[in-house]
Parts: structure tokens; C-alpha cells; sequence
């Protein structure tokens, strides 16, 4: 996919058509626009995925108000107010052109959600241009859905992809990055199809009745049975999940209308922090219970052998001193003497003198080589024992040490939060008040949903293997007739595609797994200047590895690590798609891989200047396409620097405002004072084009 052209009309903050060209060149990727806060940079970035798939991102407030304000209140009572976004492309060599429209007869002075409309036209290489029909399935077709946040996102958001913060009950804190990759492999057919297969053995099974087979009859009306209740587990799961995540967000928009009340502000922001910390703390604890669960399994038998070694020492020494063990000297040594009669002294030992006799009779308590060898092999390991006894309970020690700090610590900020909580009670306003019984209340419901829906999964869990264990007695059932045996052969035919299905979408799944952990590594040892390794770990969450363990990241190590998985998915898409067009395989209908563009908004984050100038001169080389989004303070001295070299064209957001308090500002680009805020008659932004 090659963006060419990105055209709004009355879309939120902008007003009237504002055009932005994105086509780029070989070696000049970029495409720069600059915009100050509250200019429409967030507004821009949703622009192309609402075109695409008629939604905005969940930091996107009054998502309803798609038709600029202006526009809405210029439109007469009973009159239309129409906003659309246009995004022109090529993928594969076709052009696209995506429309996605909102017409609202205007019946009340506010806005309210609408529903908006999709128009899809593809014109080929001779010009022609057609409608496609089912417009949308064709957008995800070239851009599944589910890679959406991997190619249009929020740097300052980037963290929380792999965070674990944004997750439904039951769902891994990847869930999202693991769905996205299965979309790009297209490994969701073979999973519709592991999921069909089952329902093919049953229809196989009902074929026989009880006259027929009994025995057969009865279990195919088992498999129905738990295939029924498994269905309606699932089903209660979903609905969990998604009241899970509705009262998450209730919490959450609470949370929001308490910061804005100025007297509970302070304190919202304090109990935001403390919750932050004690999440920090928990994650610590976490990671010392998995450190001494690793030292307690690795080396946990030295506790049980403590003292044996020193008995065996002990033991052996006594030994030795009755000859009961081969002592220092070895038993060749002496047979050398008694063969050439001399002893290394000089002194002569002839056979038949008492000194040859001597020797000869301790030639029989002097050991064996491999005996002594294994010997001192043994003791020496024995030896080696209480001094790594020693360095495990320092390091378990230590690692008590740990747990103990960090549960005090947890202790202590959730009693400064309970403070926090009982000060917000005691805050006399009747709405705080309200608010903070709501959050009570939804906090509750939310944890009673957790717990139902870990009683579903551990139900689907238990049906799951029932299932399992009658359809083998299925299989393996004696049968009383040729229907039944040919119907039990079927059934076992399609057990072992099944079986042949799961082992490929086993081995697919860990080779793009693979490439994608090499990509990741590479792109992030180029921004990272720690020697710290990230690793893509069999459940495809990312790990960031230090010496000592997985690292405790910060927000802007997830940063780096969100950036540099950007660029992996992007080379991977890339790279199935070549292997796809070699083979024939590639068509627009079959979807999967390609070329895709890159649209960011704040690439930096919060990250300091070091990494934001290591990002910028890594960013050109993440995918053929980059769209960035920056601001002022976002952009400047060598950071600017590095993404001018790399822009094709670039853009203002100039912010026009009626409040004549407001100083216009100005931005410095290639030297040169580009208008940025300036007066107007009303408040919208207009896409300028910097030229030199």
C-alpha cells in the first residue's frame, strides 16, 4: 500500500477541503507535518484510519463530533451537514480511492452519533474506474484491521501496546500483537478451520443411529452435548469480557470528570501516581518470585544435600586411612619399580630383597588410575558444593531481601492511597462524592465479572478435555456394522487433518515468530545504546533482557520496543509478500502481506534527546512510507535535522483562532518562519504546504 492523497472536508478540526499531498520518492520517505497541541495532529492520524475503517482511536474524545463546529452551526434546522475523509492509494499497481461520508440532517443544535457511509473505487491501469461492491471487506483485504495499530499510531500511546494495560479479562497482555500476527500470516484460515473440523466429526457422527450402533450413538450425542455447552461457555466468556471492559472504561471516564473538578484534581493526580507506583511495585514483586522460582528450581537440591558432601569427605578420608581406598600413590608407579628393579633414588631393588618385598605387598594397596581418577573428579565436585551452597543462599537471601522491600513498599502506597481515598470522600462536594461512589460500584462489578469469567474459562477448560477423551473412545469404539465402521474411519480421517493442521499452523507460527524476534533485535540495537537484548518469547510477548534477568522496562524503553516492533512487522509483511508474488500467490483477493506505510504522531513520546535523534535516523528505514506528525518542541536542532533529510515534502497544521489574547507564533523551518497560529474568525486549522 502507497498513500498518494488524503483529503478532508469539514472533518472535525479542519474546515472546508484541506488537501495533503503524501507521495514520496526513492531514498526521501518522509512526509513532515508539523502542528502545535490542539492543532489536529490526533485528528489527522484518525483520519486515515477512519476512512479505512470508520472508527477512532479510543483517546479520541466527543468522537461523535465529526462535522467541524463551524460547518454544523452555518447549517440551518432541517438542512444537511455532510464531513468526509478521502484516501487515495495503490497496492499491487491498482489505484483505490476510499470515501467515508457522514450526511446529517440537522434536527438538534448538538451532534450525535451517526453511522457513515464507504464508497470504494478502484481504477485500473487503463483508467477505468469501477465501485466495489463490498468496499470494506476490500480495505481489509489489503489492510487487515486487526495491523491497524501497528502502522497509524500514537508514539506517546506506543508504550501501552505491549504494557499489558489495555487487555480483556482472559486475553494475554499481547492478545492484540498475537490476533495481528495471525491476520498477516494468514493463519486464520487454518484456525477457522481447526475450529470447523470438530463440527465435520459430529455431522460424520449423527449419521448413525441408536438402531445402528448404541455404543456410537450415545457418544456422538455426548460430543453434541459438550460442543453445546462449550458454545454457550464461550458465549457467557465474551459477554464478560466485554462488561469487563465497559466497566474498565466507566472507571476510566470517571477517573477523567474527577481530574476536572479542581478540588479532587490534586488529589485524583495523587492517587493516579500512587497507583501507577503500586502497579511498578507489584510488577518488581512479580519478577523476585519468578527470580527465586528460577534459583529454587535450578538449584534447590544443594539444600537437600547439605552436610552429605562433607560426610562423604569425611567418610572417604577414613577410608583411605584403612586402606579401604586407593591411596595418592598409583599401582603402575610401583609395578614400574619392581620391573626395572631400581628405585628412583638409584637404589637397587632386586628381586627376593626385603625392600622388593616391601614393595610388592603395597602394590596392592596403592590404586587404581581410573579409581583415583574418578575419585578426585567426585571430591573435588564434593568440594565445590558448600561454596555454591553458599553463593545460592546469598543470592536467595538477597532475594528475600527483595520480595520484602517490595511487599512493604506495596503496603505502604496502598495505605497512602486508602488516605488519598478517604480525602477524596471527605471532599464536600455532592458530585465528587457521586463520582466516587460510581467508581466504587463499577470497581466492584468489575472484579465480581473477573471472577465469573475465570469460573468460564476453567468450565471451557474442563469440556475442552472431556471432549477430547470421547472423541478418542469414539474413534477406538468396537462397531457393529459396515455404516458405522466406514463413518468411525471418516471421523478419524478428519481427526488426523486436524491433528496435520495444528502441527502447521505450530511451525508457521514459530517462523514468523523467529523473523520477527531477528528484526526486532536488529532495529532496536540501532536505537538502543544499553546492551540490553529484547526477545519475542513463544506467547509473542516481548521481553527485554539484561544480564541479570528480564529488565523492569521504563516508559521509554516500551517506546523503543513498540518502535522497533513497528519496524519488524513492516519488514515481515514486506517479505511475505515478496515470497507470495515469486510463488504466483499474491492477489489483492487473497490479502496478506505487502508494502505497507507508516503514520505516526509523536514518534518521540516522552523520550529524551538522545534517543529522539537515534529515532529519527532510524525512522527512515523502518518501511518505503512515513508519515510523521510533530510538533515544535517535538522538532528541532539535530532531530529536525535528520528528518529533513529524509522528507519528501512537508506540512503546517496552522491553527487560526478568534481569541486575540493569543500571541501567533511561528515555526522555524529550514531557517525560515512559517506561520503556525494565527488570528481568525473562528477556530479550525488549514494544511499548508511548505515550500523553499
Amino acid at each position: 500500500m502507497k498513500l498518494l492523497k488524503l483529503t478532508l472536508n469539514n472533518f472535525r478540526a479542519f474546515y472546508s477541503e484541506q488537501v495533503l499531498d503524501l507521495s514520496v520518492e526513492e531514498g526521501k520517505p518522509a512526509v513532515l507535518v508539523f502542528g502545535n497541541n490542539g492543532a489536529g495532529k490526533t485528528t489527522l492520524l484518525n483520519a486515515f484510519a477512519w476512512a479505512l475503517y470508520g472508527t477512532f482511536s479510543e483517546d479520541v474524545e466527543q468522537q461523535h463530533r465529526v462535522i467541524h463546529d463551524k460547518a454544523w452551526a452555518d447549517t440551518a434546522f432541517g438542512e444537511d451537514a455532510t464531513a468526509s475523509v478521502r484516501l487515495d492509494f495503490e497496492h499491487d499497481g491498482t489505484r483505490f480511492s476510499v470515501v467515508r461520508h457522514v450526511t446529517v440532517i440537522k434536527e438538534k443544535a448538538e451532534q450525535e452519533p451517526v453511522e457513515p457511509e464507504l464508497t470504494v473505487t478502484e481504477i485500473g491501469t487503463d483508467g477505468e474506474a469501477q465501485s466495489i461492491l463490498n468496499g470494506q471487506d476490500r480495505i481489509e483485504k489489503i489492510l487487515p484491521k486487526g495491523l491497524r495499530q501497528f502502522f497509524f499510531f500514537n508514539g506517546e500511546r506506543m508504550e501501552k501496546m505491549f504494557s499489558g494495560d489495555v487487555k480483556r479479562e482472559g486475553e494475554g497482555k499481547n492478545q492484540e500483537v498475537q490476533k495481528a500476527i495471525k491476520t498477516l500470516l494468514d493463519l486464520e484460515a487454518i484456525e477457522r478451520a481447526l475450529e470447523d473440523l470438530p463440527k465435520v466429526s459430529r455431522k460424520l457422527a449423527s449419521e448413525i443411529d441408536s438402531k445402528e450402533d448404541s455404543r456410537l450413538k450415545q457418544l456422538s450425542d455426548h460430543m453434541d452435548h459438550l460442543a453445546t455447552r462449550e458454545k454457550e461457555e464461550v458465549a457467557e466468556m465474551l459477554r464478560l469480557s466485554s462488561e469487563i471492559s465497559a466497566f474498565q472504561k466507566e472507571v476510566q471516564s470517571i477517573d477523567r470528570a474527577l481530574l476536572q473538578n479542581r478540588e479532587a484534581e490534586p488529589l485524583q493526580k495523587k492517587r493516579d501516581s500512587l497507583t501507577r507506583r503500586i502497579k511498578a511495585a507489584h510488577d518488581r514483586h512479580m519478577e523476585y518470585k519468578s527470580r527465586k522460582r528460577e534459583l529454587l528450581s535450578r538449584h534447590g537440591f544443594l539444600a537437600l544435600t547439605s552436610g552429605i558432601d562433607t560426610k562423604v569427605i569425611e567418610l572417604a578420608d577414613d577410608m583411605r586411612e584403612r586402606r579401604q581406598l586407593p591411596a595418592g600413590i598409583q599401582r603402575s608407579f610401583i609395578e614400574d619399580i619392581l620391573e626395572a628393579q631400581l628405585c628412583m633414588c638409584g637404589r637397587e631393588v632386586r628381586e627376593g630383597t626385603q625392600e622388593y618385598v616391601e614393595l610388592d605387598k603395597r602394590k596392592y594397596n596403592a590404586g587404581l588410575e581410573d579409581v583415583q581418577e574418578s575419585w578426585m573428579r567426585v571430591s573435588g565436585k564434593m568440594k565445590n558444593l558448600e561454596e555454591r551452597r553458599q553463593e545460592i543462599l546469598e543470592q536467595l537471601t538477597l532475594n528475600a531481601s527483595d520480595i520484602q522491600k517490595a511487599d512493604a513498599e506495596i503496603s505502604e502506597l496502598e495505605a497512602e492511597r486508602s488516605d488519598v481515598d478517604r480525602q477524596l470522600e471527605g471532599v464536600n462536594i455532592q458530585d465528587v462524592q457521586r463520582l466516587i461512589e460510581r467508581r466504587k460500584n463499577y470497581a466492584s462489578k468489575e472484579t465480581d465479572a473477573r471472577v465469573a469469567h475465570k469460573e468460564a474459562e476453567n468450565k471451557v477448560t474442563s469440556i475442552k478435555q472431556e471432549a477430547e477423551a470421547t472423541g478418542r473412545q469414539y474413534r477406538k469404539a468396537e462397531v457393529k456394522s459396515e455404516k458405522a465402521r466406514k463413518v468411525q474411519e471418516q471421523v478419524e480421517l478428519v481427526e488426523k487433518v486436524r491433528a496435520a493442521l495444528k502441527e502447521i499452523l505450530e511451525i508457521k507460527t514459530e517462523e514468523v515468530r523467529d523473523q520477527l524476534d531477528k528484526k526486532v533485535k536488529e532495529v532496536f540495537s540501532r536505537i538502543f545504546i544499553k546492551s540490553y537484548v529484547p526477545e519475542l518469547n513463544d506467547d509473542f510477548e516481548l521481553e527485554l533482557h539484561t544480564a541479570s534477568g528480564v529488565a523492569i522496562r521504563s516508559t521509554g524503553e516500551n517506546q523503543i520496543l513498540g518502535l522497533s516492533f513497528v519496524g519488524a512487522v513492516s519488514e515481515v509483511a514486506r517479505n511475505i509478500s515478496a515470497r507470495k508474488k515469486n510463488r504466483g500467490e499474491a492477489t489483492i483477493e487473497t490479502g496478506s502481506g505487502g508494502v505497507y506505510p507508516v503514520v505516526m504522531d509523536a514518534p518521540f513520546g516522552s523520550l529524551d534527546l538522545t534517543y529522539q535523534e537515534e529515532i529519527s535516523k532510524a525512522l527512515p528505514a523502518l518501511t518505503s512510507q512515513i508519515i510523521t506528525l510533530l510538533s515544535q518542541s517535538q522538532a528541532r536542532g539535530k532531530v529536525l535535522e535528520n528528518l529533513q533529510q529524509a522528507a519528501n515534502r512537508m506540512y503546517v497544521l496552522r491553527s487560526y483562532t478568534p481569541n486575540q489574547s493569543a500571541g501567533e507564533e511561528t515555526i522555524v523551518i529550514n531557517n525560515r518562519q512559517v506561520p503556525y497560529v494565527s488570528h481568525g474568525d473562528f477556530e479550525h486549522t488549514v494544511l499548508e504546504k511548505v515550500t523553499f
